[in-house]
């Protein structure tokens, strides 16, 4: 028997290597062009938990493939910065942690604004001193852009509320901008 009208779920596609096993997600939105009308738009990822460090810790990661459906060159971009992560990791890490610290003087403790961080309290935490604050700063998740850049978001452990400090990495591996988001 036929069953005429309904749509049949397409099987989600996987592609797994040495990094994970990553899922094929497609979205669509709309967006507006330059004449004033709607059209679609629309994204191509995979996402998935690559391995960090080479042990068994994992770590969010997309890669997008609007360019290339199969993701090969963003997989190579993902490798190398698995292949790197540690010494990757702690340029992110150092980089984040200056971009708060004041340059005059180093030594001053560090203002966070992060309501329900002390769950106790709704006052604004004290500042704090900047070898702790860079205690709170670690990867949370890693994107490959189609142009192989990568955009890193540091997780900041809620010292700003829900906001996170995203990074930017060239072809080149070079950090070309940061900023707090969210």
């Amino acid at each position: 028997m036929f069953g005429f009208g309904k749509k049949r779920k397409k099987e989600p596609v996987y592609v797994e290597n040495e990094l994970g096993k990553f899922k094929l997600v497609e979205t669509k939105s709309e967006i507006i062009d330059e004449n004033g009308k709607k059209r679609p738009n629309y994204h191509k990822f995979y996402t998935g938990y690559a391995v960090w460090h080479g042990t068994e810790d994992k770590i969010d990661a997309t890669v997008r493939c609007n360019d290339d459906p199969t993701g090969e060159s963003g997989f190579k971009r993902l490798a190398w910065v698995v292949e790197n992560s540690a010494e990757l990791e702690k340029r992110l890490i150092e980089y984040t942690f200056n971009d708060f610290l004041d340059k005059d003087n180093p030594d001053e403790p560090i203002e966070i604004w992060s309501l329900g961080y002390d769950d106790e309290s709704d006052e604004e935490p004290d500042p704090m001193p900047p070898e702790e604050f860079k205690k709170h700063i670690s990867v949370g998740f890693i994107g490959v852009e189609d142009d192989e850049t990568i955009v890193i978001d540091m997780s900041l452990d809620g010292l700003f509320t829900d906001h996170g400090f995203m990074i930017y990495i060239d072809k080149d591996g070079n950090i070309t901008d940061g900023a707090l988001w969210g």
